[in-house]
């Protein structure tokens, strides 16, 4: 590197943006890319007073703290009047002694104004720092009551960590209750909940009279729009539903609002342009704008790898080829990328490329020196609890991780953990690595430009490109491309973000209906909304009900109501054998379960849930489904693997994405879902016909709540969010034999056990 020129570079373009040639977030490419280079130089004292200036220059002097993360010495002996001046302008992004912000999110910080209306709508790059500004945001603004929306559990109880574990967040547990749970027993003075969409409309089904929110935060926004739903597995997709909700909900009269999201293009392209809906959101509800889209904070680089036998990336990475075959071009650039001593992400389309990819890297035995030593614990208790002829083990032993929709949730925890240690090499992954993880990867190799079977979208390709470094562990990351057509999207032209309910020519489900402007809806839906409610009335169906599963419409309501109705007695003696089963024993009785599913299965939608309640088992009495929750509930994930394995002959691989397809995707949302809403609609009926009160009724309260968490003891069910191996949360369940229980912990079970007992009892 010549730094005389590359520095006059830097001072050429910092004249440049002072004389408004060029834009702020152009000058920071340029600062950003001199640190880049200059880390791997040897650095003196002129160098560390110029780099202390460039970096408040740009407003982001959290780069030249970086150097010390590259082993340089950023201790300045002398001091000219830039260097004085530098540190007095950083001082002012100081908001405490441990606390540093850069330059932009203080200005979106300085925003939010005490006694005035505050809502905006962030969009960002993935290296901005959205999280962290929020809370800043709340401390600033001393909120009493707050709710942050993440779209996963695992971001979920990411963020309650970041609280219990981290002291930069001593004041959250001062300050306020924290929950992560629908069931609320007692609020505080001040309150932070920390949600999915979901958990929130379950939340205020039960408090909503009873709590005003003063400020509300919705991550990845863009999830109101079913289109822009990233996920790697084809298939019915409520959550645009359940966003759309969510966000409705937040968005009280004076409530203060941050939207946030990545890289959403904001631009109208005419009056009834793709995105006029969204604006239309915008404006009606008082909600600002604010475009960071283009201040990538980590730069990043993109190698479109097509024919040629030889790329130079950059000083650092070279990539020689001996083949044109994709396979093994792939294998050479891990190679290629641990050689420099740096690990790597590759992006893959779907579950099967992933599990292929990694069984291609094991067997190229690049790896087969990887010393596994330092997570053996880990193995062994994998080992112990799935089956040694698992992928994922195999992978781990080589340095690999895989991570996708049916790795069991604790594991992906783990891997990712074990990834940003660095103890593992590569984590191939689908677009479950966009979905809120946190990783430190310099390297991103894309090996696919789809998820499923759909195209990527420029948000989609942009949104991966963005998992290539990490602010505050790299300047700069690589997207090393195998795949053309990802290139394609990342050119393309952007497509605005639709929100249904403020579009009149949207078709309306019937669940957005009730939530839409009559200016947006047509004549033919406020008809649907005028008949919907005389079958409300005719039947005495109270409102309060059709407030509870938002996310199934009111008319299957309405439908379940009257075929529970219309039971036998001997139907309904059946019913409540299973309501005592499950209350006395957590068991169901497969009669009264069989009686349930028969209720429910014209209404369902989702078709795996629906094929699992039509086919019977062989005596053609039961559905499938009566047998699957019957075994999970006796014997766990594992007890349904090993089910899989010795009746339906499947293969280990086979059996354990089968058991996470049903438990993850079906169990814990549809399954969870439907019972729900037979269980109001049978406590209605049933108060009606013996004139108790409908929270007097008995009903199946207890199995949703195992079936969703696995879990019913308040810290039993935060474990299980947390993420943890079954065994710790039987702990938690079991109140008799818990000693016993964590006597038998293996070694990994005893070291997350440590921490999350640093979650549960945050407040001890």
């Amino acid at each position: 590197m010549d730094k005389i020129k590359e520095a006059a570079s830097v001072i050429i373009d910092i004249n440049k943006y002072r004389n408004e040639q060029i834009k702020d977030y152009d000058l920071i490419k340029t600062v950003c890319g001199y640190f880049d280079k200059i880390k791997e130089e040897e650095i003196t004292q002129a160098d560390l007073q110029f780099l202390k200036y460039i970096s408040n220059s740009v407003g982001i002097p959290h780069f030249f703290d970086l150097l010390e993360k590259f082993k340089i010495n950023t201790t300045i002996v002398n001091f000219d009047l830039n260097t004085l001046s530098a540190i007095i302008y950083e001082s002012t992004l100081n908001l405490t002694e441990n606390n540093k912000v850069h330059k932009y999110q203080k200005q979106i910080l300085e925003k939010f104004i005490p006694q005035s209306l505050n809502r905006y709508f962030l969009s960002a790059s993935t290296s901005f720092g959205k999280t962290h500004l929020v809370f800043d945001i709340i401390k600033k603004m001393e909120y009493e009551n707050v709710v942050l929306i993440f779209p996963t559990i695992a971001l979920l109880s990411e963020n309650l960590e970041r609280l219990a574990s981290s002291e930069n967040y001593q004041y959250f547990l001062d300050t306020y209750n924290i929950h992560t749970l629908s069931e609320v027993p007692e609020l505080g003075k001040k309150n932070l909940f920390i949600y999915t969409p979901e958990r929130f409309l379950s939340f205020i089904e039960k408090r909503v009279d009873q709590i005003q929110f003063d400020f509300a935060f919705v991550d990845e926004v863009y999830k109101i729009d079913n289109d822009y739903i990233i996920d790697e597995v084809v298939r019915e997709n409520e959550r645009d539903v359940a966003y759309r909700l969510a966000v409705f909900y937040s968005l009280k009269p004076e409530v203060d609002v941050l939207l946030a999201g990545p890289y959403i293009d904001f631009h109208q392209h005419n009056s009834t342009g793709y995105n006029a809906s969204f604006d239309r959101f915008l404006s009606e509800n008082q909600i600002q704008l604010i475009d960071y889209n283009n201040y990538e904070i980590v730069n990043k680089s993109f190698s479109d790898i097509k024919g040629k036998s030889q790329y130079t990336i950059d000083e650092e990475l070279t990539l020689n080829f001996e083949s044109n075959n994709k396979e093994e071009r792939f294998i050479e650039i891990v190679k290629s990328i641990i050689g420099i001593r740096q690990n790597s992400i590759v992006y893959c389309y779907s579950i099967s490329s992933v599990e292929s990819y990694a069984k291609k890297l094991i067997a190229s035995k690049i790896l087969s020196k990887h010393d596994s030593l330092d997570y053996s614990d880990f193995i062994t208790h994998v080992t112990d609890n799935f089956s040694s002829e698992w992928t994922v083990i195999e992978a781990l032993k080589n340095g690999i991780g895989i991570h996708h929709g049916l790795v069991p949730k604790y594991l992906q925890k783990e891997i990712v953990t074990l990834f940003n240690m660095n103890q593992l090499k590569v984590l191939i992954s689908t677009t479950t690595i966009t979905e809120g993880v946190n990783t430190s990867a310099k390297n991103l190799v894309v090996m696919h430009s789809k998820k499923g079977n759909k195209e990527l979208k420029k948000f989609d390709a942009k949104n991966i490109a963005g998992r290539a470094g990490r602010f505050l562990f790299h300047y700069s990351g690589r997207v090393i491309v195998l795949k053309n057509n990802f290139m394609q999207a990342i050119n393309s032209d952007a497509e605005g973000i639709k929100h249904k309910n403020y579009d009149l020519e949207a078709p309306k489900d019937e669940i957005d209906l009730f939530y839409t402007n009559d200016e947006f809806l047509k004549e033919e839906d406020k008809q649907r909304i005028i008949d919907i409610k005389k079958m409300q009335e005719i039947r005495k169906i109270p409102d309060f009900v059709f407030s509870l599963y938002k996310v199934v419409s009111r008319l299957h309501k309405i439908e379940i109501y009257d075929r529970i109705q219309n039971i036998s007695e001997l139907e309904l003696h059946a019913i409540k054998a299973l309501i005592r089963q499950i209350n006395f024993r957590l068991k169901i009785d497969r009669d009264g379960f069989q009686v349930l599913l028969n209720i429910l299965e014209p209404i369902i939608l989702n078709q795996n849930l629906k094929f699992l309640i039509e086919q019977k088992d062989k005596n053609e009495r039961y559905s499938i489904l009566t047998h699957l929750v019957q075994n999970y509930l006796e014997e766990g994930f594992m007890g349904s693997v090993k089910f899989k394995l010795e009746e339906r002959n499947m293969s280990v691989d086979e059996a354990i994405r089968d058991t996470a397809k049903f438990v993850y995707n079906t169990l814990k949302y549809q399954v969870v879902k439907y019972l729900g809403v037979f269980n109001i609609m049978y406590k209605l009926s049933q108060s009606e016909k013996t004139n108790q009160s409908f929270e007097e009724v008995g009903g199946i309260d207890r199995l949703l709540t195992k079936l969703e968490y696995n879990a019913l003891t308040e810290s039993g069910r935060i474990a299980s969010d947390y993420g943890v191996p079954s065994a710790i949360v039987d702990y938690y369940e079991g109140q008799n034999n818990a000693e016993d229980i964590k006597a038998k912990f293996d070694n990994y079970e005893k070291n997350i056990f440590e921490k999350v007992e640093k979650i549960i009892r945050r407040n001890d």
